[in-house]
């Protein structure tokens, strides 16, 4: 079974948050849920984002802290087939190529100013010769 995928940890969250609402007569918040499958909170939000955007679960934010309701159970198997796509590795891959792109610009920006240095040398030159040349 692996662990890591968006399926297993989905099935993860709803019985976390069944047990709790059990244990505790009321619904828990992410960080409890975090707690209870020692996770991290990031990584809770993330995965509580994703089963929202699913209709798995609902967040309902009262009193600054956030409180987690189950929706629909049986909506977690249409997660079965879904790639668990780490965004911040999106993200810093994206972030590299910008960089890199980026660097490439300053690197031309850099050539064309050294060109154009040069240019303006040899015109300020000629035009040095033409002055001091003995009349």
């Amino acid at each position: 079974m692996d662990k890591n995928n968006i399926y297993t940890k989905a099935h993860l969250v709803v019985a976390a948050v069944r047990i709790w609402e059990y244990r505790e007569a009321n619904p828990p918040t992410v960080e409890n849920i975090c707690d209870m499958l020692s996770l991290s909170v990031e990584e809770g939000n993330r995965l509580c984002r994703k089963l929202k955007e699913h209709e798995v679960i609902d967040i309902i934010e009262k009193a600054g802290e956030a409180r987690v309701f189950i929706l629909d159970h049986l909506k977690l198997e249409t997660l079965v087939g879904i790639k668990d796509s780490r965004r911040l590795d999106d993200e810093l891959e994206n972030f590299k190529k910008s960089r890199a792109e980026q660097s490439l610009k300053i690197e031309a920006i850099k050539m064309e100013q050294a060109e154009k240095k040069k240019k303006l040398h040899e015109i300020l030159e000629k035009q040095l010769r033409e002055n001091i040349k003995p009349s």
